[in-house]
């Protein structure tokens, strides 16, 4: 189970969260908002394979509650990921105790709880109900309790029924759990910041750009891209958006075997009515697709190119989520929109009843992933499609939504012409971890610490570190407490649970190797201790094999030496410290190594796609357009102030032939690099503005204001800004910034906040 970079944080912020909360009193919530696509169960199976390896302040049985069939789906794919696991896999009604168990995860669907009778208000469903073998829900709780275990309540999508009046009486009253980890993509609630503050709650959030940018899900979605120009079709609006989206399928298909690669994109029809059964209006849509399909594409169930799955009808269904199966049409209702994971799935066409007008991530997620969880050289393949019938779209305005969907459509204005501006483009990565080169850092630091050469004999070289380690088992006797875990715990992993654990010579190997794994994940700090403290260990027991002779002595006995002293537990902190330090600069050199970069040659994009949460402004001069009103051009309703007056400065100019407002983290848009003055790596700058000027020259400028103007990430990208543009004649600019006696440019090699070493700008 290889995870992505973001997976990964995510995963060890959930878990560290967690930890703190279960010792808290009363009935504690983590929200976990991760977006659709973005691999939500395999950082749970993560986070579950975490907390089986930690010291917990109790012992815990998992409920993981779900809507309609996920909770089957999830089960299978956890206990795939968890084949070796402590934890055992069962459905409720598979349960056959009495009790939960401990590690035991359970899987259930609010449907099968919540029913409740109208006059009573009773929970009705035969899992509530008492029965003569004490397996309903409210039993299995309370003998569970009884026998010490607790609960953590796992509820994913927790956005569906959880909420619901029902679903918290259960929740509160029946289940009473000690943890709730609410999964969703858009979760309903969020905890206060008062509540997080104080660290009674948490919330953990994946974001979108960095699912993005690891190449598990597409870009964004386009709505109705370029519909108009099937308007001559002279069809309905119906055959219209099927039109266009066949055609589009095409395009995909041989963009794909240019990739050459197999995928065989997927277009989903989704029918309009919101019932769960098949309505009168879904059958005639039905049959009305089916024969469109059959009469203008070939396209039918005969000869394996279209799906159909409804309550009472599948076909077709089998396989057809392998990336490369012959069916090219699915036709679906809302019902397989949850949990259904079928990554070809590419184009959807939405007919919908015209009372909805707004779209869900939920439903549109469903062709957002990556067919091969990677991004491709044509764009065309990173974006996901939809088509509907709606005449006028609305999407949520909860940020998520305005950022996610994709509406308004930009192209380039017929007053630009190509400038061929080299650009970069430099994926972000992770710095968090320790790495096997860690290992060869800490044998030279240890030989350096005992004066060990490597021409000496492993008997030399063990009788060089006998004079400063305690390594005789009477020299290891004494009960001692480490003292290391006390030390350097920093924002990341301060909820980690460590514990003081005591070492003898007389107590258990089970004892000794767990000292040995808290000192190892105490030292590796501030690296993340779940996957750092692996590499001190190892690194710990290669030195004493190939440097002291100790292959063919028991881990344990290693174990024994460094814990059970509390002079070696400092002597093999200081030889940790010494690499690490190291590491630092070798770490650096190997994740510039493996960072993805790519060197283009940059125009303003072709076609661009906004959401709801940029705004239409009357731009006569700008390089990008609206697609259907050219004089108009689409800018983030968030813009700065700073912002909007440079863009009223360049409107303005009659020197201007054009501006663009650059985007950024992507690689369509123009980017400089530069170095992290925090960091030391290299990471890619975004220029707010291009301007093409009608002397011929192309200006570079990025407005700061206030404490981003002395800030030294601004100093940095200025010096690589102000490199980028000695190299070619033609290029003017630098960082502006706005004062009371106007506009403002600096132009200087070495980047100065003050502004009075700036130039006034002249556009």
């Amino acid at each position: 189970m290889k995870l992505k970079t973001y997976q990964i944080n995510a995963v060890q912020k959930l878990y560290t969260k967690s930890l703190g909360l279960l010792t808290k009193n009363g009935i504690r919530n983590a929200v976990f908002k991760a977006p659709t696509g973005s691999g939500k169960t395999i950082m749970m199976a993560e986070f579950l394979s975490q907390m089986a390896k930690a010291e917990l302040p109790n012992k815990y049985v998992y409920l993981w509650i779900s809507s309609n069939n996920l909770h089957n789906q999830s089960k299978e794919k956890l206990a795939g990921y968890l084949t070796d696991s402590r934890y055992a896999f069962s459905l409720l009604d598979e349960v056959t105790d009495t009790q939960f168990e401990e590690n035991q995860v359970v899987f259930v669907n609010w449907e099968s709880l919540t029913k409740q009778d109208k006059t009573t208000g009773e929970f009705i469903n035969t899992l509530m109900q008492d029965t003569e073998t004490d397996r309903s829900l409210p039993s299995l709780v309370t003998a569970s309790k009884e026998a010490g275990l607790e609960i953590i309540l796992v509820v994913d999508e927790s956005h569906y029924h959880y909420w619901s009046k029902k679903s918290q009486e259960l929740v509160q009253s029946v289940i009473g759990p000690k943890l709730i980890i609410e999964v969703s993509a858009t979760p309903a609630i969020i905890p206060t910041p008062e509540e997080l503050e104080a660290e009674d709650a948490a919330f953990i959030s994946v974001k979108f750009e960095d699912v993005v940018n690891e190449g598990m899900i597409k870009t964004f979605p386009i709505i109705n891209e370029a519909i108009s120009k099937y308007s001559d079709f002279q069809n309905t609006a119906d055959e219209v958006i099927i039109d266009a989206s066949i055609i589009k399928r095409k395009q995909l298909v041989e963009a794909y075997r240019a990739e050459e690669t197999e995928v065989n994109p997927l277009l989903l029809i989704q029918l309009p009515s919101e019932s769960q059964s098949t309505s009168a209006l879904d059958k005639s849509k039905l049959e009305e697709v089916e024969t469109l399909l059959k009469d203008k594409y070939g396209i039918t169930v005969a000869n394996g190119k279209l799906a159909v799955w409804l309550s009472e009808r599948k076909d077709n269904v089998e396989g057809i989520e392998k990336i490369d199966s012959e069916v090219e049409v699915l036709i679906f209702k809302q019902a397989i929109a949850l949990g259904w994971d079928c990554p070809r799935a590419q184009i959807l066409v939405m007919f919908r009843d015209i009372k909805v007008e707004q779209f869900e991530i939920q439903t549109i997620g469903r062709i957002m992933r990556m067919p091969e969880a990677k991004h491709y050289d044509n764009d065309v393949l990173n974006q996901a499609y939809v088509y509907t019938n709606i005449d006028r779209v609305s999407v949520a305005q909860d940020g998520t939504s305005e950022n996610y969907f994709k509406i308004h459509r930009a192209m380039r204005s017929d007053l630009y012409k190509d400038i061929n501006l080299p650009s970069v483009y430099l994926r972000r990565i992770d710095f968090g971890d320790l790495t096997l080169s860690f290992r060869k850092l800490f044998i030279d630091e240890a030989n350096k610490y005992f004066g060990i050469k490597s021409s000496d004999s492993t008997k030399v070289a063990k009788g060089k570190a006998d004079e400063k380690l305690e390594l005789l088992p009477q020299e290891l006797t004494k009960t001692i407490i480490s003292d290391a875990i006390i030390e350097n715990l920093d924002e990341q992993v301060k909820k980690e649970i460590f514990g003081l654990g005591k070492a003898t010579f007389g107590v258990s190997p089970d004892e000794i190797k767990r000292s040995y794994e808290i000192f190892a994940k105490a030292t590796s700090l501030p690296y993340a201790p779940v996957r750092s403290h692996t590499k001190i260990q190892q690194a710990i027991y290669d030195w004493f094999d190939k440097v002291l002779g100790y292959e063919k002595v028991s881990r344990i006995e290693i174990q024994r030496i460094v814990v059970c002293s509390v002079n070696n537990q400092k002597i093999f902190k200081q030889i940790i410290e010494a690499a690490k330090n190291r590491f630092k600069e070798v770490s650096k050199e190997e994740q510039q190594a493996k960072q993805q970069k790519k060197e283009k040659v940059w125009n303003v994009p072709e076609v661009d796609y906004f959401g709801e949460n940029y705004e239409l402004v009357s731009a006569s001069n700008c390089a990008t357009v609206f697609a259907l009103d050219t004089t108009k051009t689409l800018l983030n309703k968030k813009r700065s102030s700073q912002e909007s007056s440079f863009e009223k400065l360049l409107m303005g100019s009659k020197d201007v032939t054009w501006w663009y407002k650059n985007g950024e983290a992507k690689e369509t848009y123009f980017a400089v690099a530069y170095t992290d003055p925090d960091t030391g790596y290299n990471r890619s700058f975004y220029p707010d503005y291009i301007v093409q000027f009608k002397s011929g020259d192309i200006g570079i400028y990025d407005t700061k204001s206030g404490m981003t103007r002395t800030s030294k990430e601004t100093s940095s990208k200025s010096d690589a800004l102000q490199k980028y543009v000695s190299k070619n004649k033609k290029l003017v600019g630098g960082i502006v910034s706005e004062s009371s006696a106007g506009w403002y440019v600096f132009a200087g090699t070495k980047y100065n906040a003050d502004l009075k070493d700036w130039e006034r700008l002249k556009i």
